[in-house]
């Protein structure tokens, strides 16, 4: 395995509503893992976010070990970057691939408008999104974000996690990204 200092990092394409936060239900968690956090952002955002401390955690070693390059790809564009003191988000300020709209789901013409944000960054490299608009890979049929993001990209260079609304992203989730990105970092026969 390369030095972490040699290492290049995968990028971590996430979503925030859903994705790395969950979605609560009258203002309260769904599920017991979620703590509420202060957001520090000016409207349109929310004022508070639920999230997984422990997903956190784990997020932030793979940042730390500089296996993942985080990357906002959220309809909260550059507002994302609020969450990065609120959560105790590592890595600094994210990098952004815009969407440029506050409907993060919107597709044009069987594009979702996400796969265009991560089009304009990416040049073929293999990467990983987090977003609860993907579903679940072994459910058929896919959603249709899903699709739009297997079309361009393919699999072999891609791991798409569909996170629950609800939870948002978990440790569960967190250590299929590790096992992915230590893989694909280490190649095969090393």
């Amino acid at each position: 395995m390369a030095p972490k200092s040699d290492r290049v990092p995968m990028p971590l394409f996430m979503d925030v509503d859903g994705g790395l936060c969950g979605m609560p239900f009258n203002n309260a968690a769904v599920w017991w893992e979620l703590e509420r956090f202060p957001t520090f952002a000016p409207a349109p955002y929310p004022a508070h976010a639920w999230a997984s401390r422990a997903a956190i955690s784990a997020l932030n070693d793979l940042v730390d070990e500089r296996l993942i390059e985080p990357i906002w790809c959220t309809s909260w564009d550059a507002g994302a970057n609020y969450l990065i003191s609120a959560l105790g988000l590592h890595g600094g300020s994210w990098r952004i691939a815009p969407v440029g709209t506050r409907q993060g789901d919107l597709m044009l013409r069987d594009n979702w408008i996400k796969t265009l944000a991560i089009s304009r960054i990416l040049k073929g490299e293999a990467f990983v999104m987090v977003d609860d608009l993907l579903g679940d890979d072994s459910t058929r049929p896919w959603t249709p974000q899903r699709r739009s993001i297997h079309q361009t990209f393919g699999s072999a260079n891609s791991l798409l996690l569909g996170t629950k609304p609800e939870k948002g992203l978990t440790v569960v989730e967190v250590l299929r990204i590790r096992e992915y990105v230590t893989e694909r970092s280490e190649g095969p026969g090393k």
